[in-house]
């Protein structure tokens, strides 16, 4: 068990690896950060290393937060087998099983909370490995949220695919619902307020309403600056449809990312696929 200061290489400091790590470092631990773009390992404020394998040299464990699995199994790959691995990307079980056989030591410890439960330390952190890796490495997901051991390898990446079906899911039918209300005239803040009192709400609606205006912190109310982009949520579906092989609701929600992404939009947050609705429903 970690419960000394630690020397945790962090790869990859984009939306949410930096909070992360900038919790990492006011826990106490040493942060030696790595990512693609220099500035924003920089950003840290920390030692910066060139490359993966630099930064994780003489470290207590290596920490991977990146947007695809390619992008970790590239990673992986550069690192020595002796390296405590924790992946919180979200991914395939399929890969998590393989870093497990690959390492000494690994979790795969993909999160829910977004970039606000990043900076606040509040993350849901859906952990799959064996019971002796996840006791040495709670200290440190501790500082970043709650950590929970779901199961053996790939445990954490199944559970965090399963709730990101149904966010999407459930973001594609709060989409469609709202097109519907606009098109029939009903007014927004009534209809958020009718919505978040009845068996139709949910963390979604409550977090990502897709009519602007109503709660200035939703993206829609910001041009849907994302809080979780689209063509990410896109792409966890898809494993979520491969990992299933038959999922009928996840297949429907993919379809409309599709769409979405089809019309650009899939750089903004997830909500935005409200966009394509309106369009298709105008």
């Amino acid at each position: 068990m970690l419960t000394r200061v630690a020397r945790v290489a962090f790869i990859g400091l984009g939306t949410m690896g930096l909070p992360m790590a900038r919790n990492l470092v006011a826990a106490g631990h040493e942060v030696v950060a790595c990512d693609l773009d220099p500035a924003r390992a920089q950003a840290l404020g920390g030692p910066v290393a060139a490359t993966p394998a630099e930064a994780a040299a003489g470290a207590d464990l290596a920490i991977t937060s990146l947007p695809s699995p390619e992008a970790v199994e590239h990673v992986a790959g550069e690192l020595p087998a002796d390296t405590f691995f924790v992946d919180m990307s979200t991914g395939p079980p399929a890969l998590a099983r393989r870093l497990a056989e690959r390492f000494e030591a690994a979790l795969d410890a993909p999160v829910s909370g977004g970039p606000r439960g990043a900076e606040a330390a509040t993350l849901t952190i859906m952990v799959g490995g064996g019971r002796e890796a996840f006791e040495r490495g709670e200290p440190i997901l501790g500082a970043l949220g709650r950590p929970v051991l779901v199961g053996g390898p790939g445990a954490g990446q199944a559970a965090k695919l399963c709730n990101n079906l149904i966010a999407g899911a459930t973001m594609v039918a709060v989409a469609e619902a709202c097109a519907i209300a606009e098109r029939e005239g009903i007014d927004p803040h009534v209809l958020y307020d009718l919505l978040t009192n009845s068996t139709g709400d949910s963390r979604v609606l409550r977090t990502r309403f897709p009519l602007p205006g109503v709660d200035p912190a939703h993206p829609s109310s910001n041009g849907f600056e994302p809080l979780f982009m689209l063509d990410l949520i896109a792409k966890d579906l898809a494993l979520a449809l491969e990992l299933a092989g038959d999922a009928p609701v996840a297949a429907a929600a993919l379809a409309e990312y599709r769409k979405a992404q089809e019309a650009g939009l899939g750089r903004l947050d997830y909500s935005a696929v409200y966009l394509a609705e309106a369009r298709a429903d105008g």
